[in-house]
């Protein structure tokens, strides 16, 4: 079926045109050497599945027993979410062009949509026809062209997830986390690049002027990003990130006062360090440090999303932020994997009083046991804490038991697709059920100890 024809048998959303232009645009290549499988690539993430609180009836699926909210302590409990992604080759070297020459010009373009339910809803029950219910977000939608000028050298421009590696056991990207909108520059180990950001949320960049509701007064961040990886054989690597951070100054009739809103800046610096020991085993460890108006961090919050209040003076000028973060990944013998991680986020805000400080960490360990190279037992710990201010810290321990089919047979903890069970219970200490502080103890109330029986499929192709 030509790609034309596909897309005629539905009439997109507005928030799938782009998806729907570009195939169009596709279609409409002239014929050449290459066929259109040549030109298109596609890739996907997903996952889906099912969930109950077996000590209560409520809907519980995709709420969080960990105390961030997020995936810091287990990713298991996540909700559906697909992630379909397409590779258009603009320009794309023939075999017989890189057998001559590797370093041939090249261009693409890729575009990522993602989607989740929303409105308390299981994916298969939502659709983009009702309001509130099937959420879509253009992750990606950018084109990179590389081998122009020299070799190795590459630009990009347009959205994009720029990142590095992530922590997968708690569906964490660190360190270098800067998806984002912007323009860019690669040669060999150098990465250089220039990103914009107005967040959704926050008083630094967005206010309510009139009072009816509406944010209708807006300004943007430029960040200036500044990476450089050092490789120093058989897979080993240490990474250094730098970040430069300015808000622009702004005036606002806020509810009839003018006001001034005063420009600010800030930097974040990191190094992470990347070592190999064979059979696809390897260890990370990073440090990054932020200040002033670049310290978020709270909760594995990028730098952009500035924690606390300002000073006296509407600045951020002895705000911080510091995170860490242990990564191991040790494939024991063919009969067991072992995936371990530690996490710690701590700062402040400009204010100077004590509430304005923020403290979490998480560590948390799964064992891959190879029962049969279609069945894998899988087991994970965690425990994790947080504290706002100066209140005491809320911890909670989580157990869970994940039996798992593997189709492809591969004895990797990375094999897909998965089609899994799995049981987590977790025991919440007081300060935490006072403060009802996870997702899943807002649902089913304050109880020290929580139940999460779950199916999923996974898959990434």
């Amino acid at each position: 079926m030509k790609l034309h024809r596909f897309a005629s048998l539905f009439r997109p959303s507005r928030s799938v045109r782009p998806l729907v232009t570009a195939l169009s645009l596709l279609s409409a290549i002239p014929a050449s050497a290459q066929s259109l499988a040549d030109r298109l690539d596609f890739s996907m993430y997903g996952r889906v599945g099912i969930a109950w609180a077996p000590t209560s009836g409520d809907f519980i699926q995709g709420k969080s027993l960990n105390l961030t909210g997020n995936s810091l302590g287990g990713r298991l409990e996540e909700g559906d979410y697909l992630e379909p992604s397409l590779k258009i080759h603009l320009l794309k070297p023939s075999a017989e062009d890189l057998a001559t020459n590797k370093d041939s010009p090249y261009a693409h373009a890729v575009i990522t949509p993602a989607m989740w339910a929303n409105n308390g809803l299981f994916i298969a029950l939502t659709s983009n026809r009702g309001a509130q219910t099937l959420t879509f977000e253009l992750g990606e939608a950018y084109v990179e062209a590389g081998n122009l000028l020299a070799p190795g050298l590459k630009f990009w421009g347009g959205a994009r997830y720029y990142r590095g590696t992530n922590v997968y056991l708690a569906d964490y990207w660190y360190f270098n986390n800067l998806s984002s909108q912007g323009l860019g520059v690669q040669y060999k180990g150098l990465d250089v690049a220039v990103l914009l950001q107005t967040s959704i949320n926050g008083s630094q960049y967005n206010f309510d002027a009139n009072g009816d509701g509406v944010l209708d007064v807006r300004r943007q961040r430029s960040i200036l990003v500044g990476q450089y990886k050092q490789p120093f054989g058989a897979g080993h690597y240490a990474q250094l990130l730098g970040e430069l951070h300015a808000l622009p100054q702004t005036t606002a009739s806020i509810l009839g006062d003018r006001t001034v809103l005063p420009s600010d800046i800030g930097w974040v610096a990191g190094i992470k360090s990347h070592l190999k020991f064979g059979n696809d085993s390897y260890n990370e460890l990073s440090v990054r440090y932020g200040s002033r108006i670049a310290n978020g961090g709270a909760a594995g919050s990028p730098t952009w999303v500035t924690f606390g209040s300002p000073a006296a003076n509407g600045k951020y000028g002895n705000a911080r932020s510091l995170e860490v973060v242990e990564h191991l990944l040790y494939n024991v013998n063919p009969l067991l994997s072992l995936n371990a991680y530690g996490t710690l986020h701590l700062g402040q805000g400009a204010s100077g009083v004590a509430k304005d400080r923020f403290t979490d960490f998480s560590v948390g360990a799964q064992s891959t046991v190879y029962l049969h190279k279609n069945f894998h037992l899988m087991n994970e710990a965690s425990f994790q804490g947080v504290r706002d201010g100066d209140s005491p810290f809320g911890t909670a321990v989580k157990l869970s038991l994940v039996p798992t089919l593997v189709p492809t047979g591969q004895a990797s903890p990375f094999a897909r697709p998965h089609l899994r069970l799995f049981y987590t219970i977790a025991f919440y200490n007081q300060q935490a059920v006072d403060t009802l502080h996870s997702p899943y103890l807002q649902t089913v109330g304050g109880k020290s100890i929580g139940h999460f029986l779950g199916g999923r499929v996974e898959w990434w192709i």
